[in-house]
């Protein structure tokens, strides 16, 4: 039997007795399974102890801490969501470790064993944050001044309803009463905020309308239309798109070339950006609005390039005697 067999064994064997509420000996232990004192002290410090709630009585004794069972694999997978709750929440909201820990003290947990490719923006205005969480929560309308991309600012008044991440980057979903459609909102671009403390009545069209729009939306740029294109996509663009599809995009056809797709958006910059990625191996084929608008877009880019380029380029000067 391979040494790492007989370790997994050994383990296994003291987490079954320690679960079954006995108080284990590290020298008794080293007996019975014919190793070092130091091979099982190895076991409970570097693999038991990390992964369970274990009490180092002294004098080599150790015990599962007072009231601490794994009763089933329930038990496990609550363990590997609050682990995955709390690595996950690391990017958004700074020290906030301590408090899921303090709601869920007996359990050990796997957070250092996930690693994510996250960059959330955090969320540096907690106190604002907290607001529209009880607003949502309570059903209550909010206001706010909200400073759009351009610079303009705007004064809000709406009912809130989701806080959503698209791409790493924090939004309120709010119906807008007075432009009377749900819209995103920046976090980051909220100020003077505050609660108007009115109940708003639960309406079944935006709730429904709510509901389709959390199950598909994949983009901050959501402003109530609903619009569709058809994508032809090859080579690159095709073998990308087929494994990291958004929830907009909807396979039409497959050939072994090329897919084409029906992407749903609400901004058309939300096409163009997806394009432009992808270009040349993805084109446009049932909206010249757009072809023209992706042509203008890339014949304004080269002239400023060609623009920047002569302006650049060293002129030779010729020094006559």
């Amino acid at each position: 039997m391979e040494k790492t067999q007989k370790a997994l064994i050994r383990q296994t064997t003291i987490f079954t007795r320690l679960n079954e509420g006995q108080v284990v000996n590290v020298k008794e232990l080293a007996e019975e399974f014919g190793v070092t004192p130091r091979t099982i002290q190895k076991d409970f410090n570097e693999r038991l102890s990390k992964s369970y709630n274990i009490v180092n009585l002294g004098h080599g004794n150790y015990a599962f801490a007072k009231g601490y069972t794994i009763k089933s694999a329930e038990d496990e997978n609550i363990k590997i969501a609050i682990s995955l709750m709390k690595t996950l929440q690391q990017s958004a909201i700074a020290n906030m470790s301590e408090y899921i820990d303090s709601a869920i003290p007996t359990l050990k947990k796997y957070e250092e064993i996930f690693l994510f490719d996250l960059n959330f923006e955090p969320i540096e205005d907690i106190d604002s944050f907290k607001v529209i969480l009880k607003a949502i929560e309570w059903r209550v309308g909010i206001e706010f001044r909200y400073t759009k991309k351009d610079g303009a600012i705007k004064e809000v008044t709406a009912h809130p309803y989701r806080i959503a991440n698209f791409k790493n980057y924090w939004y309120l979903i709010a119906y807008d009463l007075e432009d009377e459609k749900i819209k995103t909102y920046h976090l980051k671009s909220i100020e003077r905020l505050h609660i108007l403390y009115e109940n708003f009545i639960a309406n079944e069209d935006i709730d429904n309308e709510l509901r389709e729009i959390c199950s598909t939306i994949d983009s901050s740029w959501y402003r109530g239309g609903k619009h569709r294109v058809l994508l032809r996509a090859t080579n690159s663009a095709k073998f990308y798109l087929e494994r990291h599809h958004p929830h907009s995009m909807e396979f039409i056809e497959r050939g072994k070339e090329f897919v084409l797709i029906s992407m749903r958006y609400s901004d058309e910059s939300e096409v163009l950006s997806v394009v432009k990625r992808w270009l040349p191996d993805i084109d446009i084929l049932d909206n010249p609005q757009l072809e023209k608008r992706l042509d203008d877009s890339l014949r304004y880019y080269l002239e400023r390039k060609k623009e920047s380029s002569s302006i650049c380029e060293p002129t030779l000067r010729i020094d006559t005697l």
